[in-house]
């Protein structure tokens, strides 16, 4: 059962009982269910953020190399292609993504607690807080491609 079914279901049970309380229970225990991604794709956002800072901070020394940013982006792209094909919505993967910058802070701020002045003052050197947004964009557009692609392909098999 797809857990487009499975909400369909719950607010189709949620519709044909009396009990008003028990049905408006349901009704929203089924749109709960799509943001579970939204926590995965979070979580491996924040982990990416991490994993750049502490890149960034042994093994390149505080000289990001050129093209960090892109390879971040195309990262983002990846992961929210690997998140549609796990049926993550556009909309989960995107604001996901958006944990990569407090990740990326978290980092940051555990480091300067550890090593005091030789730990880095932003999460990438060179790119602006504001420029996340990107990366939530790009998720969100690879995740809603590759899983509305998954969904016609099942569609016509059946």
């Amino acid at each position: 059962m797809t857990p487009e079914e499975w909400t369909t279901g719950m607010r189709n049970e949620a519709s044909s009982v009396n009990d008003r309380e028990w049905a408006m229970e349901t009704k929203l225990a089924a749109g709960r269910s799509g943001w579970r991604g939204a926590g995965v794709s979070a979580l491996v956002f924040a982990a990416l953020g991490v994993g750049v800072v502490m890149l960034g901070q042994y093994i390149w020394r505080h000289d990001a190399p050129d093209g960090l940013w892109v390879g971040v982006m195309i990262l983002s792209g990846m992961i929210g292609a690997l998140l549609g094909a796990r049926r993550v919505g556009a909309l989960e993967a995107g604001a996901g993504a958006l944990a990569f910058l407090p990740g990326a802070w978290l980092a940051v701020v555990a480091l300067q607690a550890m090593l005091s002045d030789a730990a880095p003052f932003t999460p990438i050197i060179g790119v602006s807080n504001e420029d996340v947004a990107v990366l939530a964009v790009i998720a969100a557009c690879a995740a809603g491609s590759v899983r509305a692609a998954t969904h016609r392909r099942t569609l016509v098999r059946a």
